[in-house]
């Protein structure tokens, strides 16, 4: 049989014959000179940007991606490794990217590398915080009353949201404590070890609650900072904040709380909130809730 698959056609490879050892021999051969060639040409690349000036050759290094200088340009020599660790270079990839105003003191920060990953990392790392997934994301969900609803705004009774026009939706709890909670891995959204034990980042947490004119309804916010076992290292509840009925309308209102000098051990943030009305109606006149969101601080 002839073909591909046939197992005669795999068989032991054929000896070259005396013909054709010699090519391969000067193949192999001119490998050498080749990257001879290569190396000297990096050489002579590595020396002239050696010779560069201080200021120039910031600028050069500045315009390479923040992986390559930390895991690459760092190991290149021990006066790249010194630019690399130095402020001015990180200060200068702030300004250039707009992290910074151009023309920012380099005294306002000690360690303006820290500022540049934290900076770009900087997202809600809540998913799902204002309902357009419906529950998507969220876990430990309890459904009391007649369970979570997710209501277009301003809803029922309710007023808009002016404090963020791409905020269309909110959570509506019920009768009876409605709960959910999102469990956000640190490590797994690219802040490293020795940054969260040594540097502890501001971790801060924000939330949006409001009741309806027509009822009075609680409101409750649980944050912990969790280490690799889940173990409590830090924690933050309003407790139960009760919402008055508002014939005028009731606005909505905003908690924060700002994490600092947490000790190191931190790897996980529990976020947990819920609400229910005070008037135990059928429905969703219970705490409402939306725009939720935890942000690393640079």
């Amino acid at each position: 049989m002839d073909g591909d698959g046939d197992p005669e056609s795999v068989g032991q490879p054929e000896e070259a014959s005396p013909e054709e050892q010699p090519e391969e021999a000067s193949a192999e051969e001119e490998r050498p000179e080749d990257q001879e060639e290569e190396e000297e040409e990096e050489a002579v690349a590595a020396a002239y940007l050696d010779e560069l000036p201080e200021p120039l050759l910031l600028r050069v290094l500045a315009a390479l991606p923040a992986a390559e200088l930390v895991q690459a340009c760092r190991l290149v020599c021990l006066r790249w490794k010194e630019l690399v660790d130095g402020a001015p270079l990180w200060l200068l990839k702030c300004q250039q990217e707009g992290l910074v105003p151009e023309g920012g003191a380099e005294e306002e920060r000690d360690h303006w590398q820290q500022f540049y990953f934290l900076s770009k990392r900087r997202r809600n790392l809540l998913r799902n915080p204002c309902g357009e997934e419906d529950l998507e994301g969220w876990c430990d969900v309890e459904h009391g009353g007649d369970g979570w609803r997710v209501e277009e705004l301003p809803g029922d009774s309710g007023v808009e949201f002016t404090h963020d026009e791409s905020v269309k939706k909110y959570f509506a709890s019920s009768f009876e404590w409605c709960r959910k909670a999102q469990i956000i891995d640190l490590q797994a959204e690219g802040y490293w070890e020795e940054l969260l034990d040594t540097t502890q980042p501001a971790i801060v947490v924000k939330d949006w609650y409001s009741g309806r004119s027509d009822a009075g309804c609680l409101y409750e916010l649980t944050v912990k900072l969790l280490s690799e076992h889940e173990d409590v290292l830090a924690e933050f509840s309003s407790g139960q904040v009760a919402v008055p009925q508002d014939s005028d309308g009731g606005g909505w209102m905003e908690i924060s709380h700002t994490f600092t000098d947490y000790g190191p051990g931190v790897r996980f943030v529990r976020f947990e909130h819920g609400g229910q009305d005070s008037v135990y109606w059928k429905g969703w006149f219970g705490a409402r809730v939306t725009n939720s969101s935890v942000w690393v601080e640079p």
